[in-house]
């Protein structure tokens, strides 16, 4: 398996974090960099002690994201929001033909797991897209 850069040529900061994380990178690449720290003389406690760090940090990562998902908007967060979606929305519309970009914010709280925010949210956008179209039905 080829790595680019090569993991040999890499610095032992690099070699520490790529044994430690199971996540981001493959078996393969975390035995290649265990057996180029050994080579390099990194004792076995130091990358022990990296790979205990990683995993505390993982399940810390796992446990906020576990709490975000109740998380959701204050009643005043909601009014504001409720408030400037339509000019979120015309600029998401509009914006492209002006070669901006306008987000409205949900990919990010779906990224972080935010799902009470992401759906409080999405929620605003479809009462205002019914608001919309009632009032184009009207006249």
């Amino acid at each position: 398996m080829d790595f680019h850069p090569p993991l040999n040529t890499r610095s032992t900061e690099e070699l520490l974090v790529i044994n430690s994380d199971g996540v981001n990178w493959v078996p393969e690449a975390r035995a290649l960099a265990r057996m180029e720290l050994g080579r390099r003389g990194v004792s076995e406690d130091l990358v022990k002690d990296r790979q205990d760090a990683f995993s505390r940090l993982v399940v810390a990562d796992h446990e906020l994201r576990e709490l975000r998902v109740k998380e959701g908007y204050t009643l005043l967060q909601l009014f504001g929001i409720f408030l400037i979606a339509p000019l979120l929305m015309l600029g998401k519309v509009f914006a492209g033909h002006l070669f901006m970009e306008v987000k409205l914010g949900l990919t990010a709280l779906d990224r972080e797991n935010y799902k009470g925010k992401y759906y409080q949210r999405v929620t605003i956008f479809v009462v205002w897209a019914m608001l919309l179209i009632s009032c184009i039905a009207l006249n």
